[in-house]
């Protein structure tokens, strides 16, 4: 009997073993037909302190993201159109009057918010994706052409396991004091932190590796210094929910005494599909008229500390619609190796004495346009 129990525990001690160590395939899933909509929130809060005065800017905005699923090809390429059904943006700066424009009650757009009325309830863009949420190609339809390399979280090649990492590089152009451009190399670090009930919860944060010492180049690279949580559904082969937070202090970016704070929330929902037999069907928007104007394993991902958010009820402080956006706790850290040294005031700014050694040779390359 004693043998019996032993050789019990070994096999549950095996099974627990087993279960930690399973790897899981991460990747996107379309199909022709597929809508996808997703509710996306932007908060953010610059506070800036040059020669003894402060400015506050306060903004928040709220849209439906569209996606219209056209063509997937035999290797799970996906191209879509990307629209936004509706907005609702809200604005406050010191000493002037706030902003407001809600693309389904207003005609009329405030002057800031006209471009962003014209994008709204048009095809913006034509974009095709791989299963691991590369860009392959984008044309622009409407709206004001993005810069942006990537519109989805990168996912790994290779079936991962719970505390794999893989990371995705990119290059950034900025312009210097003297308007001549620079090139900073960056990349974006994810890890499988958890697996349960078909739901994957990686971690994500993005590191600069090109050492900066201009703090105005600081400003320019400071929305990009996200770190977050993404809920992945595995076998819908989507992000169903995400969070990225931004938390960072700039100093002597106009002068020694200077100082920038920036605090800023980005959330995306997925939102479900209605059911078919619901009656009430929303209004469509109103639509404007318009003139077209692999990733690769990382090593030792280097831990960058999540700054305790300092407020975030100031997101949204003086919004008429303050109850509507309770106030979270930051996104979790998302690495566990020691510390990279500061450098200027700014956690993600690569030491070059700490550069990562496999940047080189296991750079991601972008896949190749038909």
């Amino acid at each position: 009997m004693r043998t019996l129990a032993t050789l019990a525990l070994v096999l549950a001690t095996s099974t627990v073993a087993m279960a930690d160590d399973a790897k899981v395939k991460l990747e996107y899933k379309f199909a022709v037909g597929d809508v996808i909509r997703s509710k996306v929130v932007h908060l953010s809060t610059v506070e800036t302190k040059i020669k003894g005065s402060t400015q506050t800017a306060q903004s928040r905005s709220i849209s439906t993201k569209n996606w219209k699923i056209q063509e997937v090809n035999a290797d799970g390429d996906a191209t879509f159109i990307h629209s936004v059904e509706n907005i609702d943006m809200w604005q406050k700066v010191t000493d002037r009057p706030e902003q407001r424009y809600n693309s389904e009650k207003d005609e009329v757009p405030p002057a800031i918010y006209s471009e962003a009325a014209k994008s709204v309830g048009i095809p913006l863009a034509k974009i095709t994706v791989d299963t691991m949420g590369r860009l392959v190609d984008r044309e622009q339809l409407g709206g004001t052409p993005s810069s942006e390399s990537q519109i989805l979280p990168i996912l790994p090649a290779e079936p991962v396991a719970v505390g794999a990492a893989w990371y995705s590089p990119d290059d950034i152009t900025v312009r210097t004091r003297s308007g001549a451009q620079k090139h900073i190399k960056t990349r974006q670090v994810f890890r499988l932190n958890s697996v349960s009930g078909g739901i994957a919860t990686i971690s994500t944060e993005t590191q600069i590796l090109t050492p900066i010492d201009d703090p105005m180049l600081k400003v320019e690279l400071i929305q990009k210094l996200t770190r977050g949580t993404i809920k992945f559904d595995i076998e819908a082969g989507r992000v169903a929910s995400q969070q990225l937070d931004l938390d960072e202090t700039i100093i002597g970016f106009q002068g020694e005494t200077s100082v920038m704070n920036y605090l800023g929330r980005m959330t995306e929902e997925l939102i479900p599909e209605a059911p078919a037999k619901v009656a009430n069907v929303p209004m469509a928007p109103k639509k404007m008229q318009h003139t077209p104007t692999t990733a690769a394993p990382a090593t030792n991902p280097v831990k960058q500390d999540v700054a305790e958010v300092k407020s975030w009820d100031k997101l949204i402080e003086g919004s008429a619609e303050q109850e509507t956006f309770e106030s979270e706790e930051p996104a979790a850290k998302v690495a566990t190796k020691p510390e990279r040294p500061r450098v200027d005031g700014v956690p993600t700014l690569a030491d070059p004495a700490t550069r990562p050694v496999e940047e080189e040779e296991l750079k991601l390359d972008s896949p190749e346009k038909e």
